[in-house]
């Protein structure tokens, strides 16, 4: 069956376009500006607000000052008077106290004073009385100790500080009154900012909860239609998920065919490998050894000595035929291979290479019994390809092969002491072939670098291949 997408794209292109979704993120926009502006305004209200409440602390902490500076000129007044009348110095303990604090207090009430000034006060006017108070009071106290209690008849001297006590209490008047009106203002003020903002707050609240919910109205009617559609769009992805899981079944029995058929081409090519090599053995080894045998009777009929020379030579070429006869016919299959199993056949293979040339072998091949003759026979073809690689390439002195049950498979392992794979290609024939045959018996294949030095090669084989029927 073939199955086209186009069309189901087309079905649902007029619910997915639908134009719900813009109105109700427009709205949704405008709620949440709404509610910004509503927060923005509201923060905005509250530094009004801090800023009039902090105005108001202000002209009250200024109207404390005035108090302590009018307090501090009563003290020097009253000490002044009680020593001018008495005579006592216990009386000035009040005045020598506000005359030190009176000009550290002044200068606080002028700095608090310098951001809000009354209209129509004179920080210069008040001074200068005060300055002139405070003058008048020394003099008074030091005419008294000069001249005693005389000066008390003058009382002159008493008019002009009293004169000047009552323009003060007139200035600090004005300016506490003024302060309060200042205070009283802010206050006012602070309440009508947090009056407006809180009915901004309230309207603007109402405007925005009501386009949150209108949109939300139109999400919720669209949601409902994109899920309809994505549950149409899931039916038609599972049926073709069906469609594409038939075809991989398909595909994985095709498959399945495939290796068996190149198993069966494999075992065939060794049927007819077996064959050759007892056609080599039986028939070129008869012949050699027939001719081995003429030539004896030769031997013994001539007695010159050059003949018997060439016939001994024709007897050794003979005997070296049918050596090399049945080499090739073990190479091409050795018979331990299917009489004594893996381990012989690795065992007898290793001694004929040994004595070739090549590296000395460590073999210890186990439970070979449980692998299928398939599987038996491409190990040691594995086994082959290996050795022929480390003698051509590897340069090594040993090579170990090890071969165990373990967890239901069987592992195969080849390592030598040579140089490593580094020196060879992966994508080689040879490695190219050992893992073919390996996947051929439904076993992995690994190539890489040993733990010390040199190759390894790991080959496992599962006993009961999944799949057999």
């Amino acid at each position: 069956m073939n199955y086209s997408h186009q069309p189901l794209i087309a079905r649902f292109k007029p619910i997915l376009s639908s134009g719900h979704t813009g109105l109700a993120i427009f709205l949704l926009f405008i709620g949440l500006c709404s509610f910004i502006y509503t927060a923005t305004k509201g923060l905005q209200s509250i530094e009004q607000i801090d800023l009039h409440n902090q105005a108001s602390r202000q002209a009250l902490q200024n109207t404390i000052l005035i108090g302590e500076t009018m307090s501090l000129l009563k003290d020097i007044e009253t000490g002044q008077r009680g020593f001018m009348i008495t005579g006592d110095e216990a009386y000035l303990l009040p005045y020598k106290h506000a005359h030190d604090l009176i000009d550290q207090t002044n200068k606080k009430l002028k700095a608090s004073l310098a951001e809000e000034r009354a209209d129509g006060y004179s920080q210069t006017r008040l001074d200068d009385l005060m300055a002139r108070r405070i003058h008048h009071a020394e003099v008074l106290i030091d005419l008294r100790r000069q001249k005693g209690a005389a000066i008390l008849e003058d009382p002159s001297l008493f008019g002009e500080g009293k004169q000047m006590m009552d323009e003060i209490r007139q200035e600090i008047a004005f300016l506490q009154n003024d302060q309060m009106s200042l205070s009283a203002h802010r206050i006012h003020q602070a309440e009508d900012v947090q009056e407006r903002s809180m009915t901004l707050n309230f309207w603007l609240s109402i405007w925005g909860t009501a386009l949150l919910f209108v949109s939300a109205m139109f999400l919720i009617r669209e949601k409902r239609i994109r899920d309809l559609a994505q549950l149409k769009l899931k039916n038609a992805n599972e049926m073709l998920e069906r469609v594409v899981h038939e075809r991989t079944l398909q595909l994985q029995h095709a498959l399945q065919r495939i290796k068996k058929f190149a198993m069966e081409l494999d075992e065939n090519i060794e049927t007819e490998r077996r064959r050759l090599a007892r056609e080599v053995h039986d028939q070129l080894g008869q012949i050699f050894t027939s001719l081995k045998l003429v030539m004896m009777g030769v031997k013994g009929e001539h007695t010159p000595e050059t003949i018997k020379e060439k016939v001994d030579e024709i007897a050794g070429l003979l005997d070296e035929g049918v050596n090399v006869a049945r080499r090739i016919s073990a190479e091409l299959r050795p018979a331990l291979l299917d009489d004594f199993g893996l381990s012989a056949a690795i065992e007898h293979y290793a001694e004929a290479f040994t004595k070739r040339g090549g590296p000395a072998m460590t073999i210890d091949v186990s439970h070979d019994s449980a692998l299928t003759p398939q599987q038996a026979n491409q190990l040691f073809r594995i086994f082959q390809e290996a050795a022929t690689n480390v003698l051509r390439h590897a340069h090594a002195e040993r090579i170990w092969i090890d071969g165990k049950f373990e967890n239901n498979s069987y592992r195969f392992t080849i390592i030598d002491d040579g140089v490593g794979p580094k020196q060879i290609r992966k994508d080689a024939s040879g490695v190219r072939n050992m893992r073919e045959r390996a996947t051929l018996i439904g076993g992995t294949f690994e190539f890489g670098p040993a733990e010390d030095q040199g190759t390894k090669i790991t080959v496992l084989v599962p006993l009961q291949l999944e799949g057999d029927e």
